[in-house]
């Protein structure tokens, strides 16, 4: 069967009828403006080019005649803060450490930039081949044909390379010789910046900048608003977790608990204080509800990976303070010493010393490093790497002090000695409280009697902390507010004079919880 082909008329109809109803679609459809919030910022817009013809040279004065009212220069500080609502922008003075950003855009819109046109000019010195010239403070202005100045408020002097540049061509990326290149050809300067401020591009430029004062309520400015609100947020989140951190770090504490989980009461001590901010902070209560617990993925700011960075960022300031001071007093002397931790891996720490300020004498410590060897080699050539990673200096190094390990102290290849090579200078003196120590025990050694007495003494701590019955007892028979039974150390001796001080306090006492001990038949012991 045929098809019949339609008329022209019903084809005009049917396409009528289509295009009815794409229109009620549309007017479905919710408009984007009514997606963001309605706060008003100031955002970059780029206007349409135009040509010579529509606009004169002479009919632009200046950028500072776009907004007289609230048009206020960088003073003569080095930066210059500007406030609004919701964030302060700090600008540097000097053109040569602009960055080009949407918040330096808005803030030469609305205030303009300082020209340091009040400066000596003495560093634009170019010397041609009869004469040496310098930027004039007459080329900042422009002469119209009825004798009137007027000044350029867009060229801009760099301080630091001693050139000039068109601030506005620069902030949009222009591609003309004062926007992409360093001005200082002042023999030909007056016709060059009539030229350039003739341009169809320059001008281009200044309706720009005049649009991004005046443009209000865009769309990208709202949404440029809710970017700033979401970065005010989460520092305000950070300052919370940054205070926990370093609460919890200055105290010594641990920081993870058997979970990261909000509202169990193993989660550690992080998770612990957040919680009890948030029972007086409704704003990180507010984040706790909606971000809690999210698991794996999401951004909450409250999981360990957050506060470990938290960590490794404050040592990284701290370690650079300490390396900064100990640079600033010039003079140093290093510790270095290596012990086992809980989980038996030795760690070597590196710890510099010096005099501040006021004349006394500082211990900084910079560094853990595990698995550093025992010979005396390797020790050497961690300390050398890390006397190079912190920048310092061998000839300012004064003193050096290790225990008397003979890879430590050696006098031909021990640590010092490899140290010496360097500098000659650098003084080997033993660690005091190691030497102290071994002079206290060879000491007792040599005493048969202080041999035995510090074994008897040994023998009763283990015998009465070997059973907890024991210890009751003994605790039983004590003065109230004397000193219990101490264990003696064998690695530091000191610690046996406070061992002593319990058996002489309680001399008596421990007669007579051994007495009760022996005499105790009826039961175990």
């Amino acid at each position: 069967m045929k098809r019949s082909k339609l008329s022209g008329d019903k084809y005009r109809k049917l396409a009528k009828e289509k295009l009815e109803k794409q229109r009620l679609a549309l007017e479905n459809v919710p408009k984007i403006n009514t997606l963001f919030s309605k706060e008003v910022i100031t955002s970059v817009s780029v206007s349409p080019k135009i040509s010579s013809s529509v606009i004169d040279s002479g009919d632009i004065k200046t950028v500072q005649n776009v907004n007289e009212k609230n048009n206020t220069y960088f003073n003569d500080s080095t930066e210059i803060e500007l406030q609004n609502k919701t964030k302060t922008s700090i600008f540097s003075k000097d053109s040569s450490q602009w960055i080009r950003t949407a918040d330096f855009i808005h803030f030469v819109a609305s205030h303009g930039v300082d020209q340091n046109m009040n400066s000596d000019f003495s560093n634009s010195k170019r010397i041609y081949s009869d004469q040496s010239r310098y930027l004039t403070k007459s080329m900042f202005y422009r002469i119209l044909s009825n004798n009137e100045k007027i000044l350029r408020t867009w060229l801009v002097y760099s301080e630091i390379k001693g050139t000039v540049f068109c601030a506005l061509c620069w902030l949009f990326r222009d591609d003309s010789d004062l926007a992409t290149t360093d001005f200082n050809d002042w023999k030909n300067a007056c016709s060059r910046l009539k030229q350039h401020e003739n341009s169809i591009n320059h001008k281009n430029c200044l309706i720009q900048i005049q649009d991004i004062n005046q443009t209000k309520e865009r769309v990208d400015s709202r949404l440029m608003n809710q970017i700033d609100g979401e970065k005010n947020y989460w520092k305000n989140i950070l300052l919370r977790i940054v205070a926990v951190v370093k609460s919890l770090a200055l105290r010594g504490l641990p920081f993870r608990g058997d979970n990261e989980l909000i509202g169990f009461s193993k989660n550690g001590n992080f998770l612990m204080s957040i919680e009890l901010i948030s029972e007086f902070d409704p704003f990180l209560a507010q984040h706790i509800n909606k971000y809690g617990n999210a698991g794996r993925g999401s951004t909450s700011y409250l999981s360990s990976t957050v506060f470990e960075e938290v960590i490794s960022i404050i040592a990284e300031k701290v370690n650079k303070y300490s390396v900064d001071e100990i640079k600033r007093r010039k003079y140093f002397s290093i510790i270095v010493d290596s012990t086992p931790d809980i989980t038996h891996i030795d760690q070597l720490s590196f710890i510099v010393r010096y005099v501040n300020d006021q004349g006394l004498p500082v211990e900084r410590f910079l560094e853990f490093i595990p698995k550093a060897g025992h010979k005396s080699a390797e020790l050497f050539d961690v300390v050398n790497d890390l006397i190079k990673r912190y920048g310092l200096d061998w000839s300012n190094c004064r003193g050096q002090s290790y225990d008397n390990a003979n890879n430590m102290s050696g006098s031909y290849s021990g640590l010092q000695a490899r140290v010496k090579k360097i500098n000659n200078l650098i003084y080997f003196v033993p660690c005091a409280a190691h030497s102290l120590n071994l002079v206290g025990t060879h000491a007792v050694d040599g005493s048969k009697k202080a041999v035995k007495y510090f074994g008897l003494m040994q023998h009763l701590f283990t015998f009465f902390t070997i059973s907890t019955h024991r210890w009751e007892i003994l605790s039983n028979n004590l003065k109230p507010g004397t000193h219990t039974l101490k264990h003696p150390s064998f690695t530091r001796w000191s610690s046996r004079d406070a061992a002593c001080l319990s058996i002489n306090e309680n001399w008596s006492e421990m007669i007579n919880a051994l007495t009760y001990i022996m005499n105790a038949t009826t039961e175990i012991l």
